[in-house]
């Protein structure tokens, strides 16, 4: 009966981070990281690009914190945020943006959570700037990242 108990308490666990991540997901402003390399509000087939980006990165992110809290069930998680996102939202751009997270998910896979220099170089190239702006621009886009994982990280539980 324990067993039971235990396993319906973590279902609702399971339910909530879903849900709480789906919720971070769309509410998150990426407008100050769009400004941070270039983009605009006018250029709108890059900003749409790049949102996709940002929000395939952001899934990546939290499916790489859901791998450092619950090592066994991560998968699992994320197969699950991907059924029920991509039935709220059944559109191309939730396929695109789901398929770039799985090729971040894959970038980090390796390094995890102590570099993110790789997703910050792959950002960087996106933007057409001199090498010491380009520099600069790596820098953040860095730092921007390990703030968003352990903004994440954070809001996991």
């Amino acid at each position: 009966m324990q067993q039971v108990a235990d396993e319906t308490a973590q279902q609702g666990f399971v339910r909530e981070a879903l849900e709480n991540f789906a919720v971070l997901l769309d509410d998150t402003d990426f407008t100050p990281h769009l400004h941070l390399m270039g983009v605009g509000r006018l250029h709108f087939t890059r900003r749409r690009q790049l949102l996709l980006e940002w929000r395939g990165l952001y899934v990546a992110l939290w499916r790489l914190a859901l791998s450092r809290s619950f090592p066994q069930d991560a998968d699992a998680m994320l197969e699950a945020f991907s059924a029920t996102y991509r039935a709220a939202h059944a559109d191309k751009q939730t396929a695109q943006m789901l398929e770039r997270a799985a090729q971040y998910w894959d970038m980090m896979r390796i390094t995890r959570e102590s570099d993110f220099n790789e997703v910050a170089r792959h950002f960087c190239s996106f933007c057409q700037l001199d090498e010491k702006r380009t520099r600069s621009l790596h820098l953040k886009l860095v730092l921007i990242i390990r703030k968003a994982y352990t903004d994440i990280f954070r809001r996991l539980i």
